[in-house]
């Protein structure tokens, strides 16, 4: 805003004198807001930010707050407090900012700093198959769709069948191994591989 001071003095007798005028410009001061939440997060767990208090030495009231969430979505909310986001992969760092919306525009990038680590969750699967086999018969064993709250996709099973010998196979479903010799006790486990590495047992 622009404003003009003036000031005439009038002294005892009653005289005034002349008026002398200044101009003064009032600049608008950006918002700033406090921000808070967890250092890091699960993948596909629900995180919480808590939009603090506005700071803003005007009386301008903030109308939305802008949150970019740093993996590529924002939201948009009319009013403070704790607001939720999923992030749907880690492992990685997102960068939260804060836009802010008053009277006097739109002031981008307002809060104090916060990073979240996304942490990358193991990917896991279910197997089944019978309690025993005859030795030099085939054994069945069901690799069920693995599970992975991140957005992950398992490229290679590998199975191993508790005897010394190792199978890889690109899709789950039923596989079949012979067990050469008996009486033995086998322990069948699961290594799954995808973007994010090799995840054993």
């Amino acid at each position: 805003a622009s404003s003009t001071v003036s000031v005439q003095a009038t002294d005892s007798d009653g005289d005034a004198g002349n008026t002398a005028s200044q101009p003064v410009t009032i600049s608008n001061i950006a918002p700033t807001i406090a921000i808070s939440g967890a250092a890091s997060v699960n993948e596909g767990s629900s995180y919480s930010l808590t939009l603090g208090a506005v700071s803003d030495p005007g009386s301008d009231t903030v109308s939305s707050y802008l949150v970019h969430w740093g993996d590529g979505s924002s939201d948009s909310y009319s009013s403070n407090g704790v607001k939720t986001h999923t992030y749907a992969d880690g492992p990685n760092n997102y960068p939260v900012t804060v836009d802010l919306i008053d009277e006097d525009g739109t002031f981008t990038n307002r809060a104090n700093a916060l990073s979240v680590s996304v942490n990358n969750v193991a990917p896991s699967i279910v197997i089944s198959g019978a309690a025993n086999v005859n030795e030099g018969s085939p054994y069945s064993l069901t690799l069920s769709p693995p599970t992975d709250p991140g957005t992950d996709t398992v490229t290679s099973y590998v199975v191993h069948w508790g005897d010394g010998s190792s199978d890889t196979y690109t899709a789950n479903g039923a596989q079949t191994h012979i067990y050469a010799d008996g009486p033995a006790s086998r322990t069948i486990t699961v290594d799954l591989v995808d973007e994010d590495g090799t995840f054993t047992n």
